[in-house]
């Protein structure tokens, strides 16, 4: 029994924990291979019995190419989608540059995960001061409270630059 827990809470650590690529975004393709190879394994050892260890390599490695199939598509689709409905939002995604409003309403309205948009504003440094009305407007929008919160909060993510230093001529 104290098997099966500590298998279950390693497996619920490592899909909390996620993935990302280099430049900082979530990797569905990466944390479903990793989830689906930790649930294969897990499944594999408690189905193999007496064979738990051969049981639980050929579910780890089933489990972590299905998962990594099933994150690819949910990547590739979500991608799709933003291509679609706003080509502009996804030129700035890709080049790293700050998103505006509009970006954000179109990342959300093409079902692009709140991890992935809050990880692109961090990644571009995009700091807002959004009015009372902007945050009504990006809530009807369909924009998350959790995205929201996180807009309303980058002011205090990154430090003011230094002062230029000043230079006289005499």
């Amino acid at each position: 029994m104290r098997k099966c827990i500590s298998i279950g809470t390693v497996v619920v650590a490592l899909v909390l924990a996620g993935c990302e690529t280099p430049e900082g975004r979530p990797d569905r393709t990466a944390s479903g291979a990793l989830a689906g190879g930790a649930i294969g394994a897990g499944s594999g050892a408690i189905i193999g019995g007496r064979h738990a260890g051969e049981g639980a390599l050929i579910g780890g490695a089933i489990g972590a190419v299905t998962g990594g199939l099933i994150g690819h598509e949910m990547d590739s689709v979500a991608r799709e989608r933003v291509q679609q409905q706003s080509p502009q939002t996804l030129q700035r995604f890709d080049q790293g540059q700050p998103l505006g409003l509009a970006d954000i309403k179109a990342l959300s309205k093409a079902g692009v995960s709140d991890e992935v948009v809050i990880s692109q504003i961090r990644n571009s440094r995009s700091v807002y001061s959004l009015s009372t009305v902007e945050i009504i407007d990006l809530k009807d929008s369909g924009v998350s409270q959790r995205v929201i919160d996180f807009m309303i909060n980058t002011p205090s993510l990154y430090p003011p630059p230094p002062p230029r230093p000043r230079y006289y001529r005499y």
